[in-house]
């Protein structure tokens, strides 16, 4: 669904390393210790060094103590790999550990622990922090993991909504942000501009970033983003796309100077925002009214208030891509975008106009639609927000059939295509045709373990009907003659050898026939069931015979009888068959 978090990486973490900034002015800094020892990325190791700093080493904000900040990298698959980091006294060393895992709150905490170790000298301690770490298998969300005596941690749930104070990067954003600007910077977002965020303090700064960022969920910025950038990468800055850039306040006067057009600056040390842009009137007013009202409401309160308020949000404005998904059986889920647009009221339709071609909004659909289509279905809290609220602005009777058929375990296109062949049909035919000498009862169990070995598939009612009708000999046969009995021009224009007719089967002639010597008198039997002798002698010919069965056999499938009716019409045919010709060995015995 366009996340660009790594789903279940190797390592809890990658590598960690404690990085020196040299006193002597134009080096650059140094990797001291690091784990594991024999981490060979070097492009890595020297792209991390240079993160580790990112402000003017000459300003005044170097002298702040025990500052926890975090950057990301990007690897190839455009997932983020993030680097936690810790600044010690006058900013000459930084503790930093490299993951893909999205857990803030765990890895500043640990890397308190080990900079405590560090200071005290505990070698030992440390080492063995890290080891149980790196070694770790992947725990599950909530879990509690036990890293030694005294350091333990609990699993972040990151499908959850983020909540005040537990998550710091939305409890900094919020009280380092007023609503209004939340607003502007939520509303440039969503119309994907260049933003950048400038503060004096890097906690703050990387908070407001990622605090800002997670307001879009189920969304999630697509373009260039770093937390904090650091010096030797300003001209990130006059990048022509969209991007989401935090800058340390430091190095602003610099940007500044800079050839910057159409970007929304944020300067958290002075509350002030500025953008050439109306994005925020460009919301539609209900939506927007609504939002305020929320946030204003759980601005003194704690939990994930602030969150649901934007979750809601997103909803009112996205939650009705349900009724513009295009469910068709046994056909891949696609999207309608004229759809989705037009039901709406008209200051939607001029957003939703403008949203479509946002490539965080084409991201989501692209992830909603993989997901519908294999089957697996999705269950967030933007899905939940939906079913519980009235976002739809109209009917998804489709989505909520198509969901309902995957919780039964059938109906989902992948399933579809499973059943649509008939295993059980493709082998009935030749099943019967080989076992055709045998007796009724054999020929019986044989179908009836051959249906259960199948696993009681549905026959479809054209497929019975071309199994019954087809003469005893093989499928490759039958399939030739009706090709011969096809006109020439089918064949591509070139016509075709035709075989010769067969003769026809001698005929019986029964005036050649010795007079049969009469028959004993037999009991009539009770009712008016007859013998079997003279049910099979009230059959003039067996040509007659063989045409009363197949119209027997053809009016059950015109009836859409069921599969046991039919296959029970099949085990007759071929009885009777057997009957006929006993009858007429002894009629050549005679």
């Amino acid at each position: 669904m366009g996340s660009r978090i790594k789903e279940n990486p190797e390592k809890v973490f990658e590598v960690y390393a404690e990085v020196t900034r040299l006193e002597s002015s134009g080096s650059d800094p140094e990797v001291r210790r690091q784990f594991p020892e024999d981490y060979s990325d070097q492009e890595v190791l020297q792209t991390l060094t240079k993160f580790c700093f990112p402000f003017y080493v000459d300003s005044l904000t170097v002298s702040q103590v025990g500052q926890n900040f975090t950057f990301v990298l990007t690897d190839i698959d455009s997932k983020q790999r993030f680097g936690f980091c810790r600044l010690s006294s006058g900013a000459k060393t930084c503790f930093c550990i490299l993951s893909y895992l999205p857990w803030f709150e765990v890895f500043y905490r640990l890397l308190n622990i080990l900079a405590e170790y560090t200071a005290k000298g505990q070698g030992c301690q440390w080492k063995e922090l890290l080891e149980t770490l790196y070694n770790l298998p992947l725990p599950e969300p909530g879990s509690t993991v036990h890293l030694s005596v005294h350091s333990y941690f609990t699993t972040p749930d990151t499908r959850e909504l983020p909540s005040i104070p537990e998550n710091r990067n939305l409890t900094e954003y919020f009280v380092a942000v007023d609503v209004n600007n939340m607003l502007h910077l939520y509303a440039s977002m969503l119309y994907e501009r260049r933003v950048l965020i400038s503060c004096s303090k890097l906690s703050t700064l990387t908070a407001c970033i990622h605090g800002s960022a997670a307001m879009l969920y189920p969304m999630f910025w697509q373009h260039v983003y770093i937390p904090v950038l650091p010096p030797h990468l300003l001209d990130y800055c006059c990048a022509p796309m969209p991007y989401l850039i935090g800058v340390h306040s430091s190095l602003m006067e610099k940007v500044r100077n800079m050839a910057l057009e159409d970007v929304v600056v944020l300067n958290v040390d002075n509350n002030t925002l500025e953008t050439p842009f109306d994005d925020l009137q460009s919301l539609p007013n209900d939506v927007l009214s609504t939002l305020k009202n929320r946030l204003k409401k759980v601005s003194t309160t704690t939990g994930d208030g602030v969150a649901r308020a934007f979750l809601k949000t997103q909803a009112a404005l996205f939650g009705s891509y349900r009724n513009a998904l295009k469910i068709e059986p046994e056909e891949p889920i696609t999207f309608n975008e004229d759809v989705f647009v037009s039901h709406r009221s008209s200051a939607m339709r001029q957003f939703l106009q403008n949203a479509i071609q946002l490539q965080l909004f084409k991201q989501f659909i692209d992830g909603r639609l993989d997901l519908l289509n294999s089957g697996e279905g999705f269950s967030d809290v933007f899905e939940e927000e939906i079913n519980n609220g009235e976002y739809a602005g109209g009917s998804d009777k489709s989505y909520h059939q198509w969901l309902f058929t995957v919780k039964k375990g059938s109906g989902a296109i992948i399933n579809t295509m499973k059943t649509k062949a008939n295993p059980a049909m493709k082998t009935v035919y030749k099943f019967a045709k080989d076992h055709a000498k045998m007796g009724i009862k054999e020929v019986k169990n044989r179908l009836k373990q051959k249906e259960m070995a199948e696993n009681g598939y549905s026959v479809a009612g054209e497929d019975i009907h071309q199994k019954s009708i087809t003469s005893p000999l093989s499928e490759k046969k039958e399939s030739k003659q009706r090709e011969d009995r096809r006109p020439i021009t089918v064949h591509f224009g070139q016509p075709e050898r035709v075989p010769p007719p067969r003769p026809p089967p001698p005929k019986i002639n029964s005036a050649t026939l010795p007079a049969r010597p009469p028959r004993p008198p037999v009991k009539k039997p009770r009712g008016n069931a007859l013998p079997v002798e003279a049910r099979i002698s009230s059959i003039s010919s067996p040509e007659h015979f063989t045409a009363s069965l197949w119209n027997r056999a053809g009016n059950a499938v015109q009836s859409n009888l069921k599969v046991s009716v039919l296959i029970t019409v099949i085990i007759l045919l071929f009885s009777s068959i057997l009957l006929h010709l006993s009858s007429r060995n002894k009629i050549d015995d005679v």
